[in-house]
């Protein structure tokens, strides 16, 4: 009788059939796992909610008070999980980071960045990735945005398995947090599983 599965493979390669050939479960269940894989891809969305004054190599996301987004009900092919500053993820493949910072206005002119950086892997393949190098402002908010994609691997080993978010500045500043919805004043981090190939099929 079909049911439902209980955990997902990681993604595999599911073969073609000519007319007139016979699948196994074994076949079948293949593309069903790539499709529930396709379909309940991890991800996780962490916003700051407080505002909090950072020195330049300070992770954003260990005060702030963070609220966290993510699949519900849980991936069954596992979740991104987020401690104590650093994001790891459950599978190999490659994945969608997006960061963005949000500044309160500062008296004292300064310049600020946002940087993610991959442990875990090779030390080709353990990147930092930077943010637009972005003026505070005497009489307005601002912000620097960046979106890319990495591969990464479970476990860690040829690729990273962990991501932090640092900022760099010339001076202290306040990064701003919101409630949320995500908006202007926010400061998040996402990261997406895209279930697409790391390039070693």
């Amino acid at each position: 009788m079909p049911h439902n599965p209980s955990a997902i493979n990681p993604w595999s390669t599911a073969q073609e059939f000519n007319s007139g050939e016979a699948a196994t479960s074994a076949q079948y269940n293949q593309i069903v796992n790539n499709l529930s894989l396709m379909y309940a891809r991890p991800f996780i969305i962490l916003a700051n909610t407080a505002n909090q004054s950072l020195t330049t190599g300070s992770n954003v996301f260990t005060g702030g008070s963070p609220a966290t987004i993510t699949n519900s009900p849980a991936s069954l092919a596992g979740s991104i999980t987020y401690s104590s500053g650093t994001f790891t993820v459950p599978l190999t493949g490659l994945y969608r980071v997006t960061m963005s910072m949000s500044v309160n206005t500062n008296a004292t002119a300064a310049y600020y960045y946002m940087y993610a950086v991959f442990g875990g892997g090779t030390s080709a393949n353990n990147h930092q990735v930077f943010t637009p190098r972005t003026p505070t402002s005497t009489t307005q908010v601002s912000g620097s945005t960046a979106s890319f994609i990495i591969p990464m691997q479970a476990g860690g080993g040829t690729y990273p398995n962990t991501i932090a978010f640092n900022i760099g500045t010339s001076a202290a500043i306040t990064v701003q947090g919101a409630a949320l919805p995500i908006g202007a004043s926010t400061t998040f981090a996402q990261v997406e599983y895209l279930g697409a190939s790391n390039g070693s099929i």
